[in-house]
């Protein structure tokens, strides 16, 4: 069975714009779905899916490896989010029809799942407003999380404001009163925080006890995690933007980080997951895939999940608008916060590509601008 096509979708979704690989073969009864949804870039993306395209019409369906390798290193110009994006999302998209012609999930072809529920926590939003945060922590309560995670970061000037600690120890305070004592909350601070002002925000929440600390400085700055790392009590969680093997291992060397979250949609596809699960386990470090987006990353993110011996927990953010577009076995959150492993053939999802529907105007533009005009970090 062959490739015989390699097309990229777009689609508006309620969150973010979403993009999916549709891989169709010699056999027109089978297809193969990914998503690799990289907000802000759709035409980005899918103009790199087209460029890999020209490269494996024609390969075999079952060389995986080889479709990997060919796209990774087609280019002078290999990894970065875009072209690691499109590698992902055919690389989910090959893993499908994997599934589907074994007629297995794809957890079994990667090793089989070592556990039987898949902890999940609310991703909440952005927000500086406690009460609003509280207000969101509440709800994904009540829906079974027992992890929340929220944004209460503006974005930040070189030299913040004094009172920009307090506002932020005021959100995680609220949120810590409603989840209570026993339930959990992490913060993302989006890289936004030079190490300074992360390492005095650390101090002051501390003893709210959050899970851990996301992105507290640029992923890619090596000094400034060490910086922080020296000062830092919180567990410290990143990964959203590195990509493949060799840029993890760069943190992962030098023990700068407790929690990794690599992107089954841009950091390499499910091929990649597995050798960052493996990495993560090898340095004691917990595996927790970052997964904001579309249902079908959800699901690939799962089966990630599922073979990952530390894996911690993954994140989940509910879109009742966005399931319309999906059949197949919808993920279900149980009442207690989790996800049962999935039995279905491949990612047991599959795209409804006439329900799909974009619009330009939309897509995230990502920028925010400080009181001067100075463009600053999202």
């Amino acid at each position: 069975m062959l490739i015989t096509q390699v097309l990229a979708h777009l689609h508006s979704g309620e969150f973010s714009d979403l993009i999916f690989v549709e891989i169709r073969t010699s056999d027109p009864a089978v297809v193969g779905w990914g998503e690799c949804t990289l907000p802000g870039k759709p035409y980005a993306v899918a103009g790199a899916v087209r460029d890999a395209a020209r490269l494996i019409v024609g390969m075999p369906v079952d060389s995986i490896r080889k479709v990997w390798e060919t796209v990774y290193r087609h280019s002078y110009w290999r990894g970065g989010a875009i072209e690691t994006s499109a590698l992902s999302g055919i690389d989910i998209a090959l893993w499908d029809i994997a599934g589907k012609v074994a007629q297995k999930p794809v957890h079994a072809l990667l090793g089989g799942a070592v556990r039987q529920t898949i902890k999940a926590y609310a991703n909440c939003g952005l927000s500086t407003d406690p009460q609003e945060l509280a207000r969101r922590a509440q709800a994904a309560i009540d829906q079974g999380f027992q992890i929340v995670k929220f944004y209460p970061l503006p974005p930040v000037v070189a030299l913040p404001e004094t009172a920009l600690i307090a506002k932020v120890y005021d959100c995680c305070a609220a949120v810590r009163a409603v989840i209570g004592p026993t339930r959990d909350f992490a913060i993302d601070l989006h890289g936004r925080t030079l190490p300074h002002t992360v390492i005095a925000l650390e101090h002051a929440i501390r003893d709210l006890r959050p899970l851990w600390i996301e992105e507290p400085v640029a992923s890619e700055d090596i000094e400034a995690l060490e910086r922080v790392r020296r000062h830092f009590q919180t567990p410290i969680a990143l990964g959203e933007r590195l990509f493949t093997r060799w840029q993890f291992k760069q943190v992962l060397d030098r023990g700068l980080v407790d929690i990794i979250q690599p992107d089954v949609g841009n950091a390499g596809g499910l091929s990649e997951m597995r050798v960052l699960a493996d990495m993560a386990e090898s340095h004691h470090v917990a595996f927790g895939p970052h997964s904001p987006n579309g249902l079908l990353h959800t699901c690939a993110s799962l089966q990630c999940a599922a073979i990952s011996q530390t894996f911690g927990a993954l994140e989940y953010r509910p879109s009742a608008v966005d399931r319309s577009i999906f059949d197949g076995e919808l993920p279900a959150l149980s009442p207690k916060g989790s996800f049962a492993v999935q039995k279905a053939p491949g990612l047991g999802l599959w795209v409804q590509a006439g329900e799909l529907h974009f619009d330009e105007g939309r897509v995230p533009r990502l920028v925010e601008h400080g009181p001067d005009g100075t463009a600053l970090d999202w």
